[in-house]
C-alpha cells in the first residue's frame, strides 16, 4: 500500500512540476508580448509628438502668407463681407466683382513640391 502511495505522490510531483514549467513559459511569453506593445505605444507617442511639431511648423502664419500670396490669395477685404439684409445673389455678384480675373492670378502649378522632411528641425 505504501508503494502505491509513493508512486502516486511521485506522479503528482511530476505533474505539478510540468504544470509549473508551462505556467512559467506562458508568463514569459505574455511578458514579451506586453513589452512589445509598450514599445509600440512609446513609438506611436513619439511619432505623434513629431507630427504635432511638424504641423505647428508648417502652420506658421509667416510661412503660409507668402505661399498664399504666390497663389493669388490675399487677406479678406471689407467688400467681401455680406450684409444680413442683402439677398445672397447680390452678395455673390458683389464678391465676383471684387475678385480679380483668373488671368491676373499667377499660376504656381509648375513649381515643384517642396521636399518632404521626416523630422522637424529645432
Amino acid at each position: 500500500m505504501a508503494r502505491v502511495i509513493d508512486v502516486a505522490a511521485g506522479i503528482m510531483v511530476l505533474v505539478a512540476a510540468g504544470s509549473l514549467y508551462a505556467v512559467k513559459h506562458d508568463t514569459q511569453r505574455i511578458e514579451r508580448v506586453v513589452q512589445a506593445r509598450e514599445r509600440a505605444a512609446e513609438k506611436a507617442e513619439s511619432d505623434i509628438a513629431v507630427l504635432r511639431a511638424e504641423r505647428a511648423y508648417l502652420g506658421r502664419p509667416e510661412r503660409i502668407e507668402p505661399l498664399a500670396r504666390k497663389q493669388g490669395l490675399e487677406p479678406i477685404r471689407e467688400q467681401q463681407y455680406s450684409r444680413l439684409e442683402e439677398p445672397p445673389e447680390d452678395a455673390i455678384a458683389r464678391l465676383l466683382e471684387a475678385t480679380p480675373p483668373q488671368s491676373e492670378v499667377e499660376s504656381v502649378t509648375d513649381d515643384p513640391a517642396p521636399p518632404r522632411r521626416d523630422r522637424v528641425e529645432p
